[in-house]
């Protein structure tokens, strides 16, 4: 392979014609996947040693890429080649589109500009050294995407976004949609982005015994990706090999199309019925079941032309549901598209539906919003989500980290609340598993934790969903509600750690000592050792400082706001009276000024001032404030208090960005706060529906957190408790007597509820 590849992409810039048709490719290309970003994603050098060529620019790397899509298309036809016409000698002929015609296939072709190889001189010498037999050895999985990811490296398969679905993986999806259907076998199914033809595949091997080979008839798929198509037909023929003759008396025409699942035109209830003329004509009646991975592409990153010309069925389908200054911030998936357009296109008012898709659909608060309606727009259908399975404990694909989830929709009915939620808890720490693994061995390596979800918010049907166990339900709603508190996040420097995070080394009459600390900075800056006066300097709390229930800091940073400026900082006339702290913006005055973190909304702020930073607020100032960490597997809140500091005196303690915090001004208030977060039922609940290991400053709008009351005993028992367990070796006790009168609350909240009484969280008696 490493041969044959040297020898297309020395061939490739040579003549007119190949030029020509690489040009061609990488037009259709950058549609499906972008344009490559050779330095961040792929190891050029590495690459180029590979196949011993020479990359020197991105248009080289494009041109690797296009030879090895090149060569996987040869051997995919030489397979096709093998299986149909069984021992032949390779020849140029054998590429010709309409040569399986003779053997009454009518529609296995490839794009014509993958055989500019053919002009190579004495091509057919080289190609007849690919062995192809031992492809075709064990046929029992999908090991066409197997060759794929063979011929394509990782990293490039990395930067195309292409990964195909395990046929485990596959084969459970199926086998689950299907389970109580015992006409499964006479049912017809779709694959609306098909890839490989992984689904597809299964499905017949699944029902091939059972239908009598007729599941071969009941199979669709489409894809956009002219290469996945070849790929699927080629899969497709295998399997048929096996069971039936080809004849140019019996006509096949097999049932992958090169297709926009998402942009097709439809007529009479048909799937497709005109399209542009580059793509097959084609009908399909709508399927019984709908299978499949969609790609995980989010919208900011899908090529601007495709955009454009789906931006109307977004509308369409009522799916972007923020608007106005938060919707800039919305990374929707086109997944959630395809979704719901297959659902109203190619479904049956009475089929199911299982995908491959990501877990954060169901859990975000600002994605999925118009995903989790469950309607589809304009005709209010109904479909309802009756089981999702959580898999993000573990990798189901082995090349990639991702939170992946398996969706089950049945179309034409009703949401209903709480749908089943099945969480895959790993055993033995076994994290991976083989393309070829069986299914039948699941239980050993899984535990199935059946568990209820929900919406978050009982007034909001399409927030984000909280997922707990069945017999902590009622609790669980008791603790969702309203919550009296905002979060906020830390500091932002706007990309310029390196100026605005100090070690202060010793104090020096009025001023102290610091050195900016450049270690670990994404921007690289000078080190500077200077006195600066202690006015704007500020013990600072980062995220690895955190923990529950306590807190240390070691670092300083340069802050030029006050309380009374908030996102703005003091004015240049008043920073004038602190020389060195001056001196010291002005040392970094181009760096400062070139920062790119900030946005449309505060870059006037930058422009006015250069020294500014961001996420500024009077409650950053705040002397209490109760925090947790952004980015943790769990969630440790701790109440920070003033430092008495060696350095600078008496001073506020300010979070990083990496630091979610309330700010508030009453200390037994901070305490009560953190104490009730603090709680095992509290806890339990953010950590259901946190989204990985993001705790985002609205993770607690969705609970029922009362304004402290100092006429409330139980408020008040919870804040000395917590505080007293700030300062104690061991937590556990104090967390256990919060974690009584959090029940006792509750418990007394459901009686009275069952005598209609108001409810009152930590009512007193």
């Amino acid at each position: 392979m490493n041969n044959l590849i040297n020898i297309f992409y020395s061939f490739l810039s040579q003549t007119e014609a190949t030029r020509t048709a690489f040009q061609s490719w990488k037009t259709d290309f950058t549609a499906i996947h972008g344009f490559l970003d050779s330095q961040r994603k792929l190891d050029v050098v590495g690459l180029c040693a590979t196949y011993q060529i020479d990359c020197s620019n991105q248009d080289d790397i494009f041109k690797l890429v296009f030879c090895l899509e090149t060569y996987y298309t040869i051997l995919l036809r030489l397979l096709a080649f093998k299986v149909v016409f069984k021992d032949i000698e390779i020849t140029k002929q054998l590429f010709e589109n309409d040569y399986f015609l003779q053997k009454g296939i009518e529609n296995y072709a490839c794009k014509a500009y993958f055989n500019w190889f053919l002009e190579i001189e004495n091509i057919e010498s080289e190609l007849n050294t690919i062995e192809i037999n031992k492809y075709l050895e064990n046929s029992e999985t999908d090991f066409i995407k197997e060759i794929f990811e063979t011929v394509l490296p990782s990293p490039v398969r990395h930067a195309m976004g292409e990964f195909y679905t395990p046929d485990w993986l596959a084969n459970f999806t199926i086998q689950t949609l299907t389970e109580n259907d015992e006409f499964a076998h006479q049912k017809t199914y779709l694959d609306p982005t098909c890839g490989s033809g992984t689904f597809i595949f299964n499905v017949i091997k699944k029902f091939q015994q059972q239908s009598e080979n007729q599941i071969f008839k009941q199979v669709f798929g489409i894809d956009l990706n002219h290469v996945s198509v070849l790929a699927g037909k080629t899969n497709y023929l295998i399997l048929y090999a096996k069971c039936f003759e080809f004849s140019e008396n019996i006509p096949l025409q097999i049932p992958i199309f090169y297709a926009d699942a998402i942009q097709a035109k439809f007529e009479n209830n048909n799937m497709f019925s005109d399209f542009i003329s580059e793509y097959e004509n084609i009908t399909i009646p709508k399927v019984d079941y709908l299978v499949g991975n969609p790609p995980w592409v989010n919208w900011e990153y899908l090529p601007t032309n495709y955009k454009l010309r789906t931006a109307h069925l977004w509308q369409y389908y009522n799916l972007f549901a923020v608007k106005g200054l938060e919707a800039g911030f919305i990374k929707e998936d086109i997944s959630v598209l395809l979704t719901y357009v297959a659902l109203d296109k190619y479904l049956k008012d009475d089929g199911k539906l299982g995908f491959v898709v990501k877990e954060t659909l169901f859990k975000s608060i600002k994605q999925g919003e118009g995903f989790r309606k469950f309607k589809i727009f304009p005709t209010n259908m109904a479909v309802n989500p009756y089981r999702v399975d959580d898999l993000t404990l573990f990798k189901p694909f082995k090349d990639v980290v991702n939170r992946t989830a398996l969706l089950f929709i049945q179309k034409g009915e009703a949401v209903q609340y709480p749908t089943n939620y099945v969480v895959w808890q790993p055993l033995n720490g076994k994290r991976t598993f083989e393309n070829n693994f069986d299914i039948k061995e699941l239980s050993k390596y899984f535990e199935f934790v059946a568990k209820k979800a929900q919406p978050s918010d009982a007034q909001k049907h399409n927030s984000g969903w909280i997922t707990v166990e069945n017999e902590n339900l009622d609790k669980t709603n008791l603790i969702l509600g309203k919550s009296a508190y905002l979060a906020r996040t830390g500091t932002f420097t706007g990309g310029a750690n390196g100026i605005f995070w100090l070690n202060v080394l010793e104090k020096n009459n009025d001023c102290v000592t610091v050195q900016n600390i450049t270690e670990r900075a994404k921007n690289k800056m000078k080190i500077v050792k200077t006195d600066l006066e202690t006015e704007f300097i500020f013990p600072f709390l980062t995220g690895n400082d955190l923990e529950f229930w306590q807190y240390s800091y070691s670092k300083y940073t340069l802050c030029p706001h006050t309380i009374e400026s908030k996102m703005y900082p003091i004015d240049a006339k008043t920073l004038e009276k602190y020389p060195k702290t001056l001196q010291y913006f002005e040392d970094f005055k181009i760096e400062l000024q070139d920062r790119k973190g900030f946005t449309t909304f505060d870059k006037h702020i930058q422009l006015a001032n250069y020294y500014a930073i961001q996420r500024i607020g009077d409650y950053t100032f705040a002397p209490y404030k109760v925090a947790w960490r952004y980015i943790c597997k769990d969630f440790r809140p701790a109440v920070i208090e003033y430092a008495d500091d060696k350095y600078v005196g008496k001073k506020n303690i300010i979070p990083n960005e990496k630091i979610i915090f309330v700010g508030l001004h009453d200390r037994q208030e901070a305490y009560y706060l953190c104490g009730l977060l603090s709680s095992t039922l509290y806890r339990q609940t953010i950590e259901s529906y946190m989204i990985g290991t993001q705790i985002t400053p609205s993770i607690i709008s969705r609970l029922n957190l009362p304004k402290f009351d100092k006429s409330n005993e139980c408020h008040l028992k919870i804040s000395e408790l917590c505080k007293n367990g700030h300062f104690a070796e061991s937590k556990d006790f104090f967390v256990s007597e919060i974690d009584n009168i959090v029940e006792n609350m509750l418990i007394q909240i459901i009686h009275k509820t069952t005598l209609s009484l108001p409810q009152s969280l930590f009512l007193v008696e």
